[in-house]
């Protein structure tokens, strides 16, 4: 078929096609240029050479009769490659349009090379990763290696092997996604994690040399490079590199908490709103560029760079489905992110694009009629099954729009993982979807610690200053309504001025049978800013946590009463009551966890995670040894005669006995690495009771985190202008 295909192509370009001679070493094109030809290699050899952090390496070798730049040429885009000649070489240059033509008239010729041009694609990833992993371009090796490999393709649902089967191979995942399952007690399977692109899976049973720990099963359509037993175990002795990868690999996965998904790399984007959406695409894909190489592909964008209308949506036409899933092939393996943009009808594009999808987006309107509720349950129907797409739905609101309403209900009727609320014309919004849709959200978690919460609104108002935008907010006790007011939309200048509204008048001690203060002040302040919000309809994805005493679990609010949820948070216990819920007792969340920062690690949408802790260092002191037993009336005479601290304070001890347990549980969670930015206050001189220095303390906390916000954020490229 080689010559055939060789004899065709110079038959039928002849003249309107252009030979170059080259001597050995110079350079066809180089790794980067634009690409709108095809070459076609008439004698000689052409080499193919990429550069990597370690050097320039050879990625592959065509000879006469091969065909190369024929996928980057059809796609678009820049050279992936620099072209050497070896020796002295004859090249046919064709032109995009006239080779699409020939693919057209030659179908047989169309799948092979097609079929050519995945497997070199797939040896070069293979290459790349092999030297990023071994750290070496020593070439011989690299290419030794890449012959050895065998190749594994699986089908959406294939199983790469089941556990308890033979360990006898490790896979480097070339493209498309795994997901990790374990058998349960009951003989059932849980799912672990899922991994993709890059990672590595299957390597402890070939270390340990036993069975298989795990089921791993494909979610969509994988390319995998399969290295048998005895040459990964030489690859191994040979490189420390790769070995030492492979132990921090397994060290973290037995040692770290981990995400069960990771980030999504392919977005399937589906628009039932019917407002002009072409604004959201592209102020989606703008931000999705920041942190990553990203394609943009709709039918009509499909049709357009592979030259041929309909193919978008061939389902059976033996040259078009194979030259798609090719160009499909070839966009999920060289870019970071992949935006699929579904027509707005159940097409065979629509199917495609969401059997491709790590995640779905679906846009809706609030309020959608009897038509667009079909219109999202069609694109529901169409992934039905597919536990591994994560379902997130954005409503688009009018521009003019004070608050969202009645989420619930969607999400009643509809099964979505997140919701994100973004307001037609906010570039800002459309920036925080495009964050948490493509996994790179930021987070923000704010601690308990009395009034020295207030420091919050300084720690974000330094955040803000310096283009960091929150994208999720969590908080727990002091942290919890502060990170509430931030969820609901309150302006940063009005920040201080809502909270001093909300914390005036705030202790109406009682009889202290269940606590020392009544409580209804600041259920009645809560009431007035919370009373009527979910946590659904906040603008920004919002969670706080209580204490469930009669579980004795750490409860986790991201749905339903904002005001219950932040009042339980902020129940000290034997400072205010409980909170009754569905039968249980609620309390301060920072019983079992005072900086709640592993539920947002948990979270896929979210790719950075700030912290905030104001919980003092230190405990109360007393300066006056008062033996085993005290005296009120002694402590109250001492208070009067201006030596009341002397004695610790009921509500001091209350709260830091609190808090002892949650500091270490805390502090352990922050050692593993989750934290991007931890901006530990220190506050000196503001009692843990002082809910009348709003202003103050808010300053302070401005005063103690501006510095390391400054030196973090500078240090971070993707955030520009975006806030």
């Amino acid at each position: 078929m080689r010559v055939e295909f060789a004899a065709s192509l110079v038959d039928e370009f002849g003249e309107a096609a252009r030979e170059i001679r080259l001597a050995g070493g110079d350079v066809l094109v180089t790794e980067g240029d634009e690409a709108a030809e095809v070459f076609f290699v008439l004698s000689g050899s052409l080499e193919a050479s990429t550069t990597t952090a370690y050097g320039e390496l050879t990625v592959g070798t065509i000879d006469a009769g091969g065909i190369v730049g024929e996928v980057t040429t059809i796609a678009g885009g820049r050279r992936t490659a620099t072209l050497s000649a070896v020796g002295d070489v004859t090249v046919l240059v064709i032109g995009r349009a006239d080779f699409e033509h020939w693919l057209d008239e030659h179908p047989a010729f169309a799948d092979a090379v097609s079929a050519k041009a995945r497997e070199r694609i797939d040896r070069s990833q293979v290459a790349a990763m092999v030297t990023d992993l071994m750290q070496t371009t020593d070439n011989e090796l690299i290419q030794e290696v890449v012959d050895r490999v065998g190749w594994r393709r699986l089908d959406a649902g294939d199983t790469l092997f089941e556990q308890g089967d033979e360990s006898d191979a490790a896979y480097f995942i070339v493209g498309g996604r795994l997901i990790i399952l374990v058998r349960d007690a009951d003989g059932g399977e849980e799912l672990v994690r899922e991994i993709g692109r890059t990672e590595v899976v299957g390597e402890l049973g070939l270390l340990d040399r036993r069975p298989r720990s795990a089921t791993v099963r494909a979610v969509r359509d994988t390319t995998l490079a399969a290295f048998p037993t005895a040459l990964f175990e030489e690859l191994v002795s040979k490189s420390p590199a790769l070995m030492l990868h492979v132990t921090r690999g397994i060290l973290g996965r037995a040692t770290k908490p981990r995400r069960v998904i990771d980030r999504a790399a392919s977005l399937a984007v589906a628009v039932t709103s019917p407002v002009d959406a072409r604004p959201l695409f592209d102020g989606l894909v703008a931000e999705v560029a920041r942190h990553g190489t990203v394609r943009h592909l709709s039918s009509s964008r499909v049709d357009a760079l592979l030259n041929r209308q309909g193919i978008a949506q061939a389902t059976v036409d033996n040259v078009g489905v194979p030259r798609l899933a090719e160009f499909m092939h070839e966009a999920d393996v060289g870019n970071d992110y992949v935006v699929l943009e579904a027509d707005r009808e159940m097409t065979a594009w629509t199917r495609r694009s969401l059997r491709q999808a790590d995640r779905l987006v679906l846009v809706s309107s609030p309020h959608p009629d009897e038509a667009e509720r079909a219109a999202m349950a069609a694109v529901l129907d169409a992934i039905e099954g597919a536990s591994h797409v994560a379902r997130m739905l954005a409503v688009l609101h009018p521009a003019d729009t004070d608050r969202p309403r009645n989420t619930s209900a969607l999400l009643d009727e509809f099964a979505f993982d997140e919701v994100v609320h973004v307001r037609v014309g906010s570039s800002d919004d459309v920036k925080r979807l495009a964050r948490l849709a493509s996994g790179n959200g930021v987070g923000l978690v704010l601690s308990g610690g009395g009034a020295r919460g207030f420091a919050h609104i300084g720690a974000y108002l330094a955040l803000r200053e310096n283009g960091v935008p929150v994208d999720q907010v969590a908080g727990c006790s002091m942290g919890a309504p502060i990170s509430g007011g931030i969820a609901i939309g309150t302006p940063d200048d009005r920040l201080v001025d809502e909270v001093q509204a909300q914390f005036r008048r705030l202790l109406d001690y009682t009889l202290p049978m269940v606590a020392l203060i009544k409580g209804e002040r600041i259920s009645g302040n809560i009431e007035a800013t919370f009373g009527d919000w979910t946590i659904e309809d906040m603008w920004l994805p919002y969670y706080t946590v209580s204490t469930n005493l009669t579980q004795s679990r750490m409860e986790v609010h991201r749905r339903g009463d904002a005001a219950l949820a932040i009042r339980a948070s902020v129940a000290i216990p034997g400072v205010l009551p409980p909170v009754p819920y569905g039968g249980d007792l609620l309390v301060d969340g920072g019983v079992l966890n005072n900086l709640p920062t592993e539920v947002m690690s948990r979270d896929a949408t979210i790719g950075t995670i700030i912290a905030v802790d104001v919980a003092p260092e230190l405990g109360p002191r007393s300066k006056l040894d008062y033996g085993l037993h005290v005296s009120g009336f002694r402590a109250l005479a001492a208070r009067f005669r201006g030596k009341g601290r002397d004695y610790p304070s009921l509500s001091a001890v209350l709260l830091r006995s609190m808090l002892t347990g949650a500091v270490r549980n805390q502090q352990a969670a922050l050692q593993d690495g989750t934290v991007d930015l931890l901006l530990s206050l220190h506050l000196p001189g503001i009692g843990l009771l002082e809910f009348d220095q709003v202003k103050a303390v808010a300053e302070s906390g401005y005063e103690a985190s501006i510095e390391a916000v400054r030196e973090w954020a500078a240090g971070q490229p993707w955030l520009g202008a975006t806030a």
